[in-house]
């Protein structure tokens, strides 16, 4: 029979081990919660610090924007004028563009001007000086007299030069700055602005401030963000849970005392207690046996899915191809019965390959490449995106050559790549809210092989964005992942084939997808030899 705990023996040591426990308890929560703060102000302050970057950085846009349609007229028009007005309705933290003249020997001048009821049409002479120095097509930042509100000018050439007024409060939107915050925009100058929480001027027992600090990405607009939140002590440590841990510790030390005073029950209850934990024990280990046994079927219980789902897919086109036989029988063929089997015949047969492909991933062998017709997997995956399309009221064009042309692809994983543009280019066209949306699927012979075009009539590609493309998780849409066409062009890399996107001429986006003939193939591989 073991001996009763120290701490137990008395009622002082056994307060004494309750505030040890007690205390024990409040420093383990205060830490947690000191890291869950600190990892929601730092969360917090990435996430402004990428949404003012994107927001200064459309201000250098504008700003090239402007210069270019100031440039490319001899003398300003109402086209500048219209563009500014636009411009201050769509960014309301925009709040004034000025188009500055820079005649030498006559001073500055202000030749067009657009403000908002919060803008101030700027200082042709402080804009003058501030882009003195400068060379054409640069841009540099500047204060303001205003509290919050900096500008931007850029020198357009050595004639005109264009100014915004920023209003730096409206860089942040109301629902982005949590309660608890106080943000601060700063310049190497001192402070920009400072908006949010009040913070306490004093500090309490343990209270502290959690700081999250950044500068913001733009080479024109020298911000820097702070971010901080005043936490105390109640924060740190709230009461409530503590009073609960203290409560149920006292009462299970004062039980447990009470049921060690007598030693006989004790020392059977700790047996029993042992007893049970062997008994866990055992059962973990059981668990993690049965759990090993599980992972380890995996792959034959896919094997066995994939086995017995071949049946009835295989009674499906079995009996879909039979049904066109009968239709053709009874005269039928080239009717809506036949273009349902027909298509009752390409999906199980889709399904099939599927199958083999999961054989194939569960025995650690990936389907080698063969050589294929694109022209009839471009037709399957038009007809399958035409449902879709039809739906959302997008015209679908394809051109295809009657010729087969043949490349050595995956025709699952091709078949992928061109059902992912088709998707985007849908989406392109519905984000421009065209009332005649057009997608355009091309097959045409190429240098290198053959070449699949897929066209809309969107909007197009953004400048900034274009380059960035197939860099995986960068995505120009704000729900998007940034994966899609990274992994198109993994898959046409690995057929020996390119992607590349573009904006026609005519207005809207091309993706180019090239791939090459499997007879260069096969003198390539011959070559090698």
């Amino acid at each position: 029979m073991r001996a009763r705990p120290t701490f137990l023996r008395s009622s002082a040591a056994l307060a004494g081990g309750w505030l040890l426990l007690v205390a024990a308890f409040g420093l383990y929560s205060a830490e947690s919660h000191r890291q869950a703060l600190e990892l929601d102000v730092s969360e917090s302050g990435r996430a402004l610090q990428r949404a003012i970057s994107q927001r200064v950085a459309q201000h250098d846009a504008h700003l090239t924007s402007l210069s270019a349609l100031g440039l490319a007229q001899a003398q300003p028009s109402e086209d500048f004028d219209l563009v500014a007005k636009s411009i201050l309705r769509f960014y309301p933290r925009i709040v004034a563009i000025d188009l500055i003249g820079l005649t030498p020997g006559e001073g500055a001048s202000v030749v067009s001007s657009a403000t908002s009821a919060d803008g101030a049409t700027a200082s042709p002479e402080e804009v003058s000086k501030a882009v003195a120095a400068l060379t054409a097509g640069k841009a540099v930042y500047g204060g303001d007299a205003r509290p919050g509100h900096y500008r931007l000018m850029k020198r357009m050439n050595d004639t005109m030069a264009v100014s915004l007024d920023i209003d730096g409060a409206r860089l942040v939107e109301d629902e982005e700055l949590p309660r608890w915050a106080l943000l601060r925009l700063a310049t190497g100058e001192g402070t920009l602005l400072e908006m949010g929480a009040a913070q306490p001027a004093g500090s309490g027992f343990l209270a502290r401030t959690v700081r999250f600090e950044a500068p913001i990405a733009s080479a024109t607009q020298p911000l820097r963000l702070s971010l901080q939140r005043h936490v105390t002590l109640a924060a740190l440590l709230p009461p409530l849970p503590l009073a609960l841990f203290a409560a149920i510790s006292l009462a299970g030390l004062v039980l447990v005392r009470s049921l060690l005073r007598h030693r006989q029950e004790a020392a059977l209850a700790r047996e029993a207690a042992e007893a049970a934990a062997r008994r866990e024990a055992l059962r973990q280990h059981e668990t993690k046996l049965a759990h090993a046994l599980r992972i380890n079927s995996m792959g034959e219980m896919a094997s066995g899915i994939a086995h017995e789902l071949t049946q009835p897919l295989t009674a499906l086109l079995s009996q879909s191809q039979a049904g066109r036989r009968i239709a053709a029988a009874a005269g039928l063929k080239d009717t809506p019965i036949d273009g349902v089997l027909a298509a009752n015949v390409l999906q199980a047969k889709r399904a099939a390959d599927i199958l083999v492909r999961l054989r194939a991933y569960v025995g650690k062998s990936a389907p080698e490449a063969g050589v294929h017709d694109l022209s009839r997997h471009v037709a399957d995956i038009v007809a399958l995106s035409r449902i879709d399309l039809d739906r959302r009221g997008i015209a679908l064009d394809v051109d295809l050559p009657e010729a087969p042309a043949l490349a050595r692809v995956d025709p699952v994983e091709i078949e992928q790549v061109i059902h992912n543009l088709i998707r985007n280019a849908a989406d392109a066209v519905g984000e421009a809210g065209r009332t005649d949306g057009r997608v355009r699927v091309a097959l045409t012979p190429d240098a290198a092989g053959h070449a699949i075009h897929v066209r809309d009539n969107g909007a197009g590609i953004a400048p900034d964005i274009l380059p960035r493309l197939f860099e995986p998780f960068f995505s120009g849409k704000p729900d998007g992942m940034g994966l899609g066409l990274s992994l198109c062009e993994s898959i046409v890399e690995r057929f020996d084939g390119s992607i590349s996107a573009e904006n026609a001429a005519a207005g809207g986006a091309v993706f180019t997808v090239r791939l090459p003939a499997a007879d260069g193939i096969e003198e390539r591989e011959e070559a090698a030899e």
